[in-house]
């Protein structure tokens, strides 16, 4: 299941934290004595490549063992790493240091590959800090086709979040079986071949030429059953953006997890002032669970300049400098800026609402956010597999820490959203409402 989650995210490197903020498949950066200096240095595409609390993809069981020395290898420098990176040294409040011997004797016990990374995926997951994990060879391919945008999968062409009652539709990909059956965001997936939609279900994928029957509820509208095909599709995960009423534009950016996100949303606002200049703008970023640092930047750069913020690790800090964008300038809008955030809009696009909040007044709207915006820096290890790991936090220029507080709206309107129409949905009106917008 590919859900639009994630977090903030650094490059990854062969063992080696990269203070940077680009996709690890472009640059990386190398650590200097001076932790603010930030020199990049190009590498080639690595072989084939979400986020944290991103699920690991399903991974294609394994029986081959690797060697007692790789295995040891990796463990311990995963083990190093932790003990050298982790943001902080109290490791909050997990005994690292008392959990080597009894996961070392787990790693030599391991009989398959699959049961040494069930171990490793563990010890990481001690850390419970809901960003850092580890992460298998097969599910590092997964986690990088995912992050690309433009990944090939089987199913109907959709992206589902689960909920309680059913699987809220976010993404439906063009020219899909689900696109062809009029499946739309924010639809509701509440059943699959007559059962209750479940997590497990996921995107609904499968193998080409199986089918699937699904009822759909829309929020106004009758249920309806719909029956696809799986085939072959093409994702492209895309913001979503209109014009109001009143010169107010609109666009809603699902994720930073895709590394062209930035260039997406400023095509999205250079098409939106062609047709006239705007007055107002509604930012949604709801549901968006964050991801890489330059496309944070990016958005960004339509609406403040210069520094906004700093990360810091256990013994450094270095500046989040917005510099000017490729596209629209949008700093002196007349009507303002309004930022849609709910429970979970988290990480980095967490820190971007709190950064529009306090540096150009822009007026947040919904619920409060995730408060989970730790960085986590990607480790490359030997056999292909990943470590994730939360090295840095994020405070606003007058001290703010987001982490276990997120972003406070400025007008709390706690309804869940994802059950209305986007022509009834009590927040998007309301930022209308702030804007001065006219009807829709």
């Amino acid at each position: 299941m590919a859900t639009l989650t994630g977090c903030g995210m650094a490059p990854a490197s062969a063992g080696t934290a990269l203070p940077a903020a680009t996709p690890v498949w472009e640059t990386v950066t190398t650590s200097t004595s001076d932790p603010t200096v930030l020199p990049a240095t190009a590498i080639p595409t690595p072989s084939p490549i979400p986020t944290p609390t991103l699920p690991p993809p399903t991974v294609t069981p394994t029986s081959d063992l690797l060697s007692l020395d790789e295995r040891l290898q990796i463990f311990d420098e995963v083990w190093r790493i932790v003990d050298e990176k982790y943001l902080y040294a109290d490791f909050g409040g997990v005994d690292w240091e008392g959990l080597y011997p009894e996961y070392r004797a787990r790693v030599i016990q391991a009989q398959s590959r699959d049961e040494f990374y069930a171990v490793m995926i563990d010890l990481v997951a001690q850390l419970n800090d809901n960003h850092s994990r580890f992460v298998p060879p097969a599910a590092v391919e997964a986690e990088d086709a995912t992050a690309s945008g433009r990944e090939i999968r089987v199913g109907i062409g959709v992206i589902v979040q689960p909920k309680p009652d059913g699987g809220f539709v976010q993404q439906v990909f063009p020219e899909s079986p689900a696109a062809r059956a009029d499946i739309r965001p924010r639809d509701r997936i509440i059943a699959v071949n007559g059962r209750p939609y479940a997590a497990s279900d996921g995107d609904l994928q499968g193998a080409v030429g199986t089918s699937v029957r699904l009822t759909i509820a829309r929020p106004g509208a009758k249920l309806r059953d719909v029956l696809l095909t799986r085939q072959e599709v093409r994702s492209s995960i895309l913001p979503y953006y209109r014009r109001f009423p009143g010169d107010i534009g609109y666009v809603s950016v699902p994720t930073l997890w895709v590394h062209d996100m930035g260039e997406q949303v400023s095509g999205a606002l250079t098409d939106l002032v062609a047709g006239g200049p705007l007055r107002g703008l509604i930012l949604d970023l709801r549901s968006n669970r964050g991801g890489w640092g330059d496309v944070l930047s990016a958005v960004l750069s339509h609406f403040v300049r210069g520094q906004v913020g700093v990360f810091f690790g256990r013994d450094y800090v270095r500046p989040l400098v917005i510099n000017p964008p490729a596209g629209p300038d949008l700093r002196n809008l007349s009507a303002g800026l309004v930022v849609l955030v709910d429970e979970d809009t988290a990480s980095y696009a967490e820190v971007m609402a709190a950064v529009l909040q306090s540096e150009t007044q822009a007026i947040v709207v919904g619920t409060h956010s995730a408060g989970n915006t730790e960085t986590i820096y990607a480790h490359a290890l030997r056999d292909g597999s990943r470590l994730w790991l939360a090295q840095e936090g994020f405070r606003l220029r007058d001290g703010s820490n987001l982490e276990g507080r997120g972003v406070v709206p400025d007008v709390l309107l706690d309804v869940d959203w994802t059950r209305y129409s986007e022509d009834d949905d009590p927040q998007l009106l309301e930022a209308l409402r702030l804007l001065g917008g006219g009807p829709k």
